[in-house]
């Protein structure tokens, strides 16, 4: 730890324990990566790179026509076959090659994939953001669990998360507009972006959908993730003139285990646990793709009447995925009634489980 006058500085170290998706919203089509399938490896181009080397050896036509042309879009064999490209040739527009492991099969159809967050140079990397969110959620949920006092009859309100937040977190008193996002003490936790991450460390994850009576679902979805095993550090800052020691590094360790010990009581219970999800760690549930239940707050404020949480998430997902069947989840027990799993090098994971530590 650094002090500073009112400034703490820690430092948070996340290991991944599973594969992890924090996405930038952008993706690539199967026209922008090559896949070699004897190695099981993606390449993805480099556009600016690319359509600099068609300019310079006039290939536009031939790749306009193979763009707008019938058929699979498999840029490995245009390149390779119908431009007769060498691999030197074709490394020249390519960044390094990243595991595709079991999320890929060339004998099926190409699929587009979701891309990583990345710095304006193109490496990858996890927004301090991201984890401040996660925290977030972790804090309230530690705060709604601790909570006696609470009036818990109804969450049917539209904003009833919003109005949580303003009661647990907006104490500052900075202006009179208790809603105003200046009156949040979160104001006083500062999170670093993350470090790039290394190309050796990023994989391609599927998508599978695991049901409680131990039915797997292949979702046709390829995400870039963090590998098992990365370890990945932040820089966390607490100022204690806005905290006022009502966020500790303690009380959030405290909220990280209070949240740990509910989701796999009340959520994870419910599923045939996957083989590489068992810790004993002190966990985070990190990004995209991880499931409804470690963002949401329904599950915690409903604590003593858990059969009101699945009605109201069920009737919350069934307006929204409608052909999904969330209408029958309160007979089931648990809503949502899928864990989101994927698979990398043969083992079945939870996404984004990351190991913390606090020092």
């Amino acid at each position: 730890m650094k002090t500073l006058a009112h400034l703490q500085e820690y430092t948070l170290t996340l290991t991944a324990l599973s594969p992890v998706f924090v996405g930038s919203g952008d993706s690539y089509q199967k026209t922008e990566y090559l896949f070699d399938p004897s190695r099981k490896l993606v390449s993805f181009v480099d556009k600016n790179r690319f359509f600099r080397f068609l300019l310079e050896n006039d290939l536009t036509d031939r790749y306009e026509a193979f763009i707008l042309g019938p058929g699979n879009k498999n840029l490995s064999a245009f390149l390779k076959h119908t431009c007769r490209l060498s691999e030197e040739q074709i490394g020249s527009f390519t960044g390094k090659s990243v595991s595709a492991a079991d999320a890929i099969d060339e004998s099926h159809s190409l699929k587009e994939i979701q891309a990583f967050a990345k710095l304006p140079d193109g490496r990858a990397y996890i927004p301090g953001s991201s984890v401040k969110g996660c925290l977030r959620t972790v804090l309230l949920t530690d705060m709604l669990l601790r909570d006696t006092m609470l009036d818990r009859t109804d969450s049917s309100d539209s904003k009833w998360a919003e109005h949580l937040e303003e009661q647990y977190l907006h104490t500052l008193h900075c202006t009179s507009k208790q809603s105003n996002a200046v009156n949040s003490i979160m104001r006083g936790l500062a999170i670093s972006d993350s470090a790039p991450i290394d190309e050796e460390d990023m994989i391609l994850c599927g998508k599978i959908d695991l049901l409680i009576n131990n039915e797997e679902n292949v979702i046709n979805v390829v995400r870039q993730c963090v590998a098992p095993g990365t370890k990945i550090s932040f820089q966390i800052t607490l100022d204690q003139s806005v905290l006022k020691n009502e966020i500790t590094l303690e009380s959030i360790q405290t909220a990280i285990d209070c949240f740990d010990s509910f989701y796999r009581k009340t959520y994870n219970a419910k599923f045939p646990q996957p083989s590489a999800y068992d810790t004993a760690d002190s966990f985070l549930i990190l990004g995209g793709g991880s499931g409804f239940f470690s963002k949401n707050l329904i599950y915690p404020f409903y604590k003593d009447t858990p059969q009101k949480a699945v009605k109201e998430v069920s009737h919350i997902l069934s307006r929204s995925f409608k052909k999904h069947g969330h209408e029958n989840d309160h007979n089931i027990g648990i809503s949502p009634h899928t864990q989101k799993l994927t698979e990398y090098m043969g083992e079945e994971y939870a996404l984004g489980l990351c190991r913390v530590e606090l020092s």
